[in-house]
C-alpha cells in the first residue's frame, strides 16, 4: 500500500513539475512587470486575453504583434489555430501564472516554438522567437 501512494503521488506530483521545470530551463523569460496585487492567475483551461508582439531573434526583425488592435484570445491548454502562439509549448508554459496586468518577456527556442508543418516561411527552422508578452485579462474555467 505505501509503495502504491508513493507510486501515484510521483505520477501526480512530482514527474508533471519536473516536466514544467526542464520547459522552463529552455526557456529565456524574464518578468518585465508584476502587478502588486495578483488576483487571477492564468491556468490551463483558462480564456485568457493578450497582448503581443513577437521578435525573429536571429534576424532582429518584429514579426507579429497584436498592440494597436484588439487583444489575442485564446483558451490557455487548447490548440484550435496551429500558425498561432496559442499552440507552441514555449508560449503555453510563458503565460501560465501570469496575472491580470503582468508583463513578460521570454525567448523561446525553436524545439518550443511552431511545429515544423505550420511555421511560417519567415522562420527558419533554428530561430528563436522574442516575446513581449502582457496580460490584458483572464476569464476563469
Amino acid at each position: 500500500m505505501l509503495l502504491a501512494t508513493i507510486y501515484l503521488y510521483y505520477v501526480v506530483e512530482y514527474k508533471p513539475s519536473r516536466k514544467r521545470a526542464k520547459l522552463l530551463e529552455d526557456l529565456d523569460m524574464k518578468v518585465v512587470h508584476r502587478p502588486s496585487e495578483c488576483e487571477l492567475i492564468a491556468s490551463d483551461g483558462d480564456l485568457l486575453h493578450v497582448h503581443y508582439t513577437s521578435f525573429l531573434k536571429n534576424a532582429g526583425q518584429q514579426f507579429e504583434t497584436t498592440k494597436g488592435g484588439e487583444p489575442y484570445v485564446f483558451k490557455l491548454g487548447n490548440c484550435v489555430k496551429r500558425a498561432k502562439p496559442e499552440c507552441m509549448k514555449g508560449f503555453q508554459t510563458a503565460v501560465t501564472g501570469m496575472c491580470t496586468g503582468e508583463k513578460r518577456k521570454v525567448t523561446i527556442p525553436p524545439k518550443l516554438g511552431y511545429e515544423k508543418k505550420v511555421r511560417p516561411k519567415e522562420i527558419s527552422a533554428d530561430e528563436r522567437i522574442l516575446f513581449h508578452i502582457e496580460m490584458i485579462d483572464i476569464d476563469k474555467n
